[in-house]
């Protein structure tokens, strides 16, 4: 199997800084475009003029950052970014943000999540309309309380990346499922 890794750090760490859970993961073959910080404008970027049909599978990690007032995005705006990734076709899996166990100074964590949370939705909702799989990272987060979230209160611990690699396999074998062909 192919697949493609686009977004944010939460991929980017998996691959990078995790690299025995990768197999688990993804399989035997993995290239990584994501990266710490990326918000759906970047996609563009990371995804170049790769045709995304060649690829078993594309995994998107990408929400958390559009909140970012650097980034001056807005909930429709990244609707639009993610489209437009998504209508070049291919299998995907999602990453749904899970939002921060503790947001930078000076933001606000409830506000910072409560923002996140509309991203999260979003994608989620374009994902499964163009047939792909959103896996829920905040189930694992939650259920793990502060073990999920590194000292930085943004990143996920290896424990939590142990619980989401399973997650993130059957998705991909779901997606597998679902055929050939563009979504």
């Amino acid at each position: 199997m192919t697949v493609l890794l686009l977004g944010d750090s939460n991929l980017a760490r998996l691959y990078h800084e995790l690299p025995d859970l990768v197999p688990a993961a993804f399989g035997g073959s993995v290239e990584c475009r994501a990266v710490g910080g990326a918000w759906s404008w970047s996609l563009r970027e990371q995804v170049g003029d790769r045709p995304l049909s060649e690829y078993d599978a594309i995994v998107l990690s990408i929400g958390s950052s559009d909140n970012h007032p650097a980034f001056a995005s807005s909930p429709k705006r990244f609707r639009e970014n993610v489209s437009r990734e998504l209508e070049r076709g291919g299998r995907w899996v999602a990453l749904v943000p899970p939002g921060l166990a503790r947001a930078p100074h000076p933001f606000d964590t409830a506000e910072v999540n409560a923002s996140i949370r509309l991203y999260a939705e979003v994608l989620t909702e374009l994902v499964e309309a163009a047939g792909g799989i959103a896996v829920d990272v905040r189930a694992v987060t939650d259920r793990l309380g502060p073990a999920g979230f590194d000292a930085d209160g943004m990143h996920l611990t290896r424990t939590a990346y142990q619980e989401l690699v399973p997650k993130i396999a059957e998705a991909l074998a779901g997606v597998q499922a679902l055929g050939s062909g563009s979504m």
